[in-house]
């Protein structure tokens, strides 16, 4: 039985891989991706059998070509299932899942990105974006629609939802059943579930409009860099360990260093100048990537799970000590330091800090803030660091 609302860390790891690979959406996900089925690309041609999408274009159905659709770039490690319609110029990162059930569609817009190992789900209705919406790393949108120019952060949950245009869904925070009005922005991991709260959110200001724009930016030249990479190198450029594609701010190639000793699960994707240190281990379908945001050292020693994503913004770095022990499910994105010894559970969240040594995250905990965690703290099970006062009233170990 599928996880709702009121079981939150239920919802939370909902669509893990464990739970695909045992529960109730009666699909066998081997591990590897699979040949797209009913992908399609939307075309500005209005087809009087076409399904309309929200930029006046319509949705033809097409042959797919991975990883160039419609003048789109699609990583080949992306899985798809069902009707699944794209639109020009998106940027779709490696490990997400696209799955339409009988009857319906997921219809992406115009200049969407869509980042690694989220997951759009249109299980019990239609899953419709419309042009230029930015999905952060293991977000999961579900049976939504979704206006223009909005974001989604990273491992947030939307299910049965309206987004209204401009509006902005913070990391690991949980909307379910409303209409969230257009330019609205809500808190870091809060469950929104009534109308009476969507209406109170906040509105956005100026300097999440120009955050915004910059992701925009961002993926578009991501489009043009891997495709050229892809052009120049082949598909072999877009899989595994490779360099990152040649951007603005990343004018050439870089492979990654990984350390002796070190293994790699079943479709890690490695990208660009990550500094991997030895005797460390990269469970399946993780993804490191510095493609933006360069250098990503990662310290010998490191045991890192599942589904793990590493990034950065442009301009900025990650590093991470030695001894680290990451959990399923995990983002660690730029500008981060972390120091030795550092342990996560499943499902947590970790943007913007500085980190000292001996520290551990629990379950479902998220850190994003310009602030320190002090060595030896300890952040509780769903708990959400956004202020440096918050940082200072943490348990110790």
């Amino acid at each position: 039985m599928r996880a709702g609302c009121c079981d939150e860390m239920g919802w939370r790891r909902m669509v893990s891989r464990r739970r695909l690979l045992r529960g109730g959406m009666g699909l066998a996900l081997a591990g590897s991706a699979v040949p797209l089925r009913g992908f399609s690309v939307l075309a500005n041609a209005q087809d009087p059998g076409a399904t309309p999408v929200g930029g006046g274009g319509a949705a033809v159905v097409a042959e797919a070509r991975y990883p160039i659709v419609n003048g789109s770039f699609v990583a080949p490690l992306v899985e798809d299932y069902g009707d699944v319609f794209i639109g020009q110029r998106c940027y779709i990162a490696g490990n997400t899942i696209l799955l339409a059930g009988d009857g319906h569609q997921i219809v992406l817009g115009d200049e969407n990105n869509c980042q690694d190992n989220a997951y759009l789900l249109a299980s019990d209705a239609d899953l419709r974006f419309a042009n230029m919406v930015s999905i952060a790393h293991h977000a999961v949108i579900e049976d939504s629609v979704i206006g223009d120019f909005t974001f989604f952060g990273f491992r947030c949950r939307v299910r049965r939802a309206t987004i209204g245009e401009g509006a902005m869904i913070m990391h690991n925070t949980s909307v379910e059943g409303v209409e969230i009005p257009p330019n609205r922005i809500t808190p870091m991991g809060v469950r929104i579930t009534s109308q009476d709260q969507a209406d109170a959110l906040p509105s956005l200001e100026e300097a999440n409009d120009e955050f915004k724009r910059e992701v925009q930016d961002v993926n578009l030249e991501f489009v043009d860099g891997y495709t050229r990479l892809f052009e120049e190198r082949g598909r072999v450029a877009l899989e595994g360990t490779s360099p990152n594609p040649i951007t603005s701010w990343n004018p050439e190639y870089l492979d990654p260093q990984v350390g002796e000793n070190t293994t790699l699960g079943e479709l890690v994707r490695i990208i660009g100048d990550v500094r991997l240190g030895e005797d460390s281990a990269v469970g399946q379908r993780t993804a490191i990537r510095a493609d933006e945001g360069t250098p990503i050292v990662i310290g010998r020693r490191a045991r890192i799970q599942s589904r793990v994503t590493f990034h950065a913004l442009k301009g900025t770095r990650l590093d991470l000590g030695a001894n680290a022990r990451i959990g399923d499910g995990n983002v660690l994105h730029g500008p981060l330091s972390v120091g030795d010894n550092f342990v996560t559970g499943d499902d947590c969240v970790v943007f913007r800090a500085t980190i000292e040594d001996n520290v551990e995250l629990r379950d479902g905990a998220t850190v994003a803030a310009e602030c320190t965690i002090r060595e030896g703290s300890v952040v509780p099970e769903g708990a959400v660091v956004a202020t440096q006062e918050e940082a200072d009233a943490l348990p110790q170990r």
